[in-house]
């Protein structure tokens, strides 16, 4: 039996017919969606440590790019953020 957190209708139960003909209920996995970029709105290029079964048991330092920004910005944002707080 499934937890109570995970009958959601977002997690509802799928009835899939398998290859060799019976119809069993699968249960669709939803994983951490990857980093987006706060000001393009581009998908983050993150270590593969912030994947959904890693990220428990890596360190937090080791998901995120080791940079002003990091884990925040895409690295062209963080090339423009950079060069416009230089000019100030």
């Amino acid at each position: 039996m499934a937890r109570p957190g995970q009958l959601t209708r977002g997690k509802a139960n799928r009835l899939v017919k398998t290859p060799g003909g019976k119809s069993v209920v699968h249960r669709q996995k939803f994983y951490k969606a990857g980093g987006v970029c706060h000001l393009t709105g581009s998908q983050l290029q993150l270590p593969k440590a912030s994947l959904y079964g890693l990220s428990r048991r890596s360190s937090r330092s080791s998901k995120r790019p080791n940079r002003p920004y990091g884990g925040v910005l895409s690295s062209a944002a963080t090339r423009r953020e950079i060069i416009t707080k230089a000019r100030e």
